[in-house]
């Protein structure tokens, strides 16, 4: 699952911890991609590995998991610069630029570093398929392993990546569409990311037809049981 961001907050951070949660409960092991600064603080995580710009890698932990599966995390090295869609503060980086600012050699860069990280562990682990959220620049990465190794990859979009790169700046467009257009599945929660990805790709009724629906729901095991004495003063 390549995220690239962190795991704390909401939107897409909510959405990643949620569904690898799900699948470690159902026994699945996920290789998740992302720069997150304390993922001991998840007990989903139960091997987390930073891969530094030389090709090392570094293991900081390893634990058991509470669950049936289990989630590795990798964390690619990128030094000071983190390209976002929002300007943010961001522990551990010093320069966050929201991508548009920022040169197309650095984007590629990025990508880059990205793309080695990903390949070298979906052949150490013999990963068959890759899930990317947001409609860039996790999407790009995915599409060009795919171009060079074969690997099928689905996509997720989210709102951020849309509105504050994708509609902004005609170079993360043609990212999008590229990847779009290769990418096995694109799933999008509800009818307004079915319009939003629509309106982006009106020209390609392929990318429309590869929309799957997922809906969001509950994570009933966050509550719990009321006694019947104790469920009217529960009820605000």
């Amino acid at each position: 699952l390549l995220h690239g961001y962190l795991l704390e907050g909401s939107g897409s951070n909510l959405w990643t911890r949620s569904i690898v949660t799900s699948l470690c409960r159902s026994g699945e092991t996920v290789h998740l991609f992302c720069q997150d600064n304390h993922p001991e603080l998840y007990d989903f995580i139960s091997e987390f590995r930073i891969h530094h710009p030389d090709g090392s890698e570094e293991i900081v932990f390893q634990r058991e998991s509470p669950y049936e599966g289990k989630c590795i995390m990798h964390k690619p090295k990128l030094g000071d610069l983190l390209p976002v869609y929002v300007r943010d503060n961001y522990e551990e980086f010093s320069i966050v630029v929201p991508m548009i600012e920022l040169e197309t050699e650095i984007l590629e860069k990025y990508i880059q570093t990205n793309i080695d990280v990903v390949t070298k562990v979906c052949n150490q682990y013999e990963i068959d398929v890759l899930h990317a959220n947001h409609a860039v620049l996790m999407s790009t990465v995915a599409y060009r392993i795919k171009q060079s190794h074969g690997i099928p990859y689905v996509i997720m979009p989210h709102g951020s990546a849309i509105e504050y790169a994708v509609k902004k700046d005609e170079r993360f467009y043609k990212y999008a569409e590229e990847a779009f257009k290769e990418a096995g599945k694109l799933f999008v929660i509800g009818k307004e990311m079915v319009s939003r990805v629509e309106k982006l790709f009106p020209q390609h009724e392929d990318v429309q037809q590869k929309m799957e629906t997922l809906n969001l729901g509950v994570d009933t095991s966050l509550f719990e049981l009321a006694p019947p004495a104790k469920r009217n003063s529960n009820i605000t």
